[in-house]
């Protein structure tokens, strides 16, 4: 790390050696559990001295407002959506952003060749305002949308009359609203929702996600369609079928499995279709048909029909292959289904009777779907009945497109391919295969300018996340641009507990195996060494939620394989994560501390219970978004105090607070550039690098 000019000033931490429990006959000391209360006078003192040191080593890095120029100018960029259309006479909604915009606007065109008119616009909304969602309504004349404040949690339904710009009284019922569907007729809508306070014991209103029925005007409570009455952590979605003869509803077990039934709007009959909680299934009714996509009894995927009239007799449409099927959707007669080989994406076209067409060629390596709460989304959009096919695409080095499809000339015709200010073509994207320490091969990119010095001595940052069924696929992001113009060099290692190889893969990392996935992060450090990149000293780890368990586990584990490690909204102690709400549900992933054995298995990686005073550990910052409702914001900053008196041998230990932000970053685009900035300095800070200004701006003209 760069020589600091003066000695860190961190505060004193009041450690409580009373403060403890015993689990499976072992004690536990918890000697920070007084900074959980977060609200407490003692803990807002010890945050903002914290946080006061922090800002003081990263603001004075030289060059910072050069990388925030760099930042800014790959992050504020036209956004535009495909149209979506909804009621009489061509009228369509779309979503747009100006570069100088911080939040996509919801706009209106009412017919062809109409102007735009703007029909939400959370940018005139306090900068703390979220808008997390918007559904115009099948007739266009409605919009119901989510607002948040402070980060995208905890969504409130609204609904908007679009001709007078008024809001309507209605207020669905219950907390943490998500996935609307109308209803054909726009009388009302589907969504899923936390009960109201009071309906549960003190402790659930995280849990007992269900799906309610909204009716319009009708001042009675909405109706509760689908839920569980015995899981409590179960949560659910649903969809309005293109026929518009029935709603898919699903019930998740977190990322592992769900069920899916039909309810036939025209008598509110629940049809199952995948009524056994075992498998992943997607469905899409297209005629009389249903389309089953299912790694049931195919860990890498198959698509399977079944006629409506016997929805859970499915049939083999097209079997499981040695790639992972991630998405089939049925648009415009046709069948794209979206595989990931070696983590990256490809499109196989397929007639309705599962016959293969043709491969639809990508602009380059990369990503066409998404992974969003309701599992892997499509990137291929459009209607059965209609010919327009949207592609949705983005790599390491190209932001978020959206192209046409035309089909008779097989060609995709470039929509919305936003300028980021980095020539893509001055850098190289690899695949790499390297061997972890049970011999298990792993894949990993990496990408840097072509012209790169593989001196042993470049700037490299290592990201992994390894759980929840979660691929790593090549994403742009306006910091990963500003590192590669930097000189830096980006690894993505696509360790197992993700999804990238197929449910055997995901499985291969989950409870008492998550070992496996710590293994294949190390062995990826090492290797990025042993190849001729980089020395440890120069190699920094990064990851978010999952991703920061494990860059704090191998850190520990392994601190010299590491030169820095950013570890942003972790979860780092194992033996009381449940008791965190949301989390709760993770034990399917993670397993139980309550367990005879899951218990002292996560005992013996949980960052905050292994720390070692005779190990000199890398310097380390740690991100904690203080209002987080998915990881425990508290964890955090009990792990930076005891590393501060435990691992004197190593660091500095930061931390970085974030205020309205959540788990998944600010509400604001200005926000989510001032966090890339601090990053980008605690990387420049802790792995010798100095901006040049030249070389940094000399690509974009």
């Amino acid at each position: 790390m760069r020589n600091l000019d003066r000695a860190l000033d961190f505060p004193t931490t009041r450690r409580d050696p009373e403060s403890g429990y015993t689990l499976h006959g072992r004690r536990f000391d918890d000697p920070y559990a007084w900074l959980e209360r977060l609200d407490a006078p003692e803990t807002q003192a010890w945050i903002a001295a914290q946080e006061a040191v922090t800002h003081s080593v990263l603001r004075a890095v030289p060059g910072r407002e050069a990388l925030r120029e760099s930042v800014a100018r790959s992050a504020r960029h036209a956004r535009l959506s495909p149209p979506i259309p909804a009621g009489p006479h061509g009228r369509e909604f779309l979503w747009r952003a100006d570069a100088s915009d911080d939040k996509l606007k919801l706009l209106l065109r009412r017919r062809e060749g109409a102007p735009l008119e703007t029909v939400l616009d959370p940018n005139t909304w306090a900068g703390n305002e979220a808008l997390v969602f918007a559904v115009p309504s099948p007739d266009g004349a409605l919009v119901a949308f989510g607002k948040a404040v402070g980060s995208t949690h905890d969504a409130v339904i609204h609904v908007l009359d679009v001709e007078t710009g008024r809001l309507l009284p209605d207020r669905p019922r219950g907390t943490s609203h998500s996935s609307l569907a109308w209803r054909p007729d726009s009388s009302g809508f589907f969504y899923a929702a936390c009960p109201e306070p009071g309906e549960v014991p003190p402790g659930d209103e995280a849990h007992w996600n269900a799906i309610y029925e909204h009716r319009l005007g009708s001042g009675t409570p909405a109706r509760r369609v689908f839920g569980d009455d015995r899981v409590k952590e179960y949560w659910c979605s649903v969809k309005v079928s293109e026929c518009r003869r029935f709603a898919v509803l699903s019930k998740w077990d977190y990322v592992h499995a769900n069920v899916v039934y039909l309810l036939r709007l025209a008598d509110d009959a629940l049809v199952p279709v995948a009524p056994s909680m075992r498998s992943l299934n997607q469905v899409q009714v297209i005629g009389d048909s249903l389309l089953v996509h299912t790694d049931l009894d195919a860990p890498r995927g198959r698509l399977c029909v079944a006629p409506l009239s016997a929805p859970a007799e499915w049939r083999t449409l097209i079997p499981e292959g040695p790639d992972t099927l991630q998405t089939v959707a049925g648009v415009g007669g046709r069948l794209y289904a979206v595989y990931s080989r070696a983590a990256s994406h490809r499109v196989r076209i397929h007639a309705e009777d599962g016959t293969w067409l043709r491969d639809l060629v990508l602009p380059a390596l990369g990503s066409v779907n998404r992974n969003e709460g309701e599992g892997i989304v499509s990137g291929i959009r459009g209607a059965w009945s209609g010919d327009e096919v949207w592609v949705h695409f983005t790599s390491y080095v190209q932001a978020p497109s959206v192209y046409r499809y035309d089909y008779a000339a097989d060609r995709l015709v470039p929509y919305h391919v936003p300028d980021v200010g980095l020539d893509a073509s001055e850098y190289v994207t690899d695949q790499v295969w390297y061997e972890s320490l049970d011999g298990t091969r792993v894949s990993m990119f990496i990408i840097h300018r072509k012209d790169l010095p593989r001196d042993g001595r470049q700037p490299v940052r290592l990201s992994g996340y390894g759980g929840f069924n979660i691929s790593v696929e090549p994403r742009f992001t306006a910091l990963h641009a500003a590192w590669l113009k930097l000189g830096g060099v980006l690894a993505f290692a696509n360790v197992r507990g993700g999804g990238e190889y197929g449910r055997a893969w995901h499985e291969a990392a989950i409870k008492t195996r998550r070992q496996n996935a710590f293994d294949d992060y190390i062995a990826a450090a090492r290797w990025l060494v042993s190849a001729g990149y980089t020395t440890p000293s120069r190699l920094a780890s990064r990851g978010n939620s999952n991703g920061g368990l494990l860059v704090a586990v191998t850190a520990l584990q392994a601190p010299e394989a590491f030169g820095a490690v950013f570890c942003r909204a972790p979860t780092l102690d194992m033996l009381r994560f449940p008791r965190f709400g949301f989390l709760s549900s993770a034990t399917v992933e993670y397993g139980s501390p309550e367990h005879p054995l899951e218990g002292p298995y996560l005992a013996g990686y949980s960052p905050y219970h292994n720390v070692r005073a005779d190990r000199r550990y890398p310097v380390m910052t740690f991100v904690s978004a203080l209002n987080d409702r998915t990881a425990p914001p508290h964890d955090p900053l009990k792990m930076v105090a005891r590393l501060q008196a435990e691992g004197t041998g190593g660091g500095p230990y930061f931390l970085l607070p974030l205020r309205d932000s959540g788990h998944g970053g600010g509400t604001t685009l200005s926000a989510l550039i001032e966090q890339d900035v601090d990053e980008l300095c605690f990387y420049c800070q802790a792995l010798d690098v100095t901006p040049e200004p030249e070389r940094m701006w000399g690509n974009v003209p």
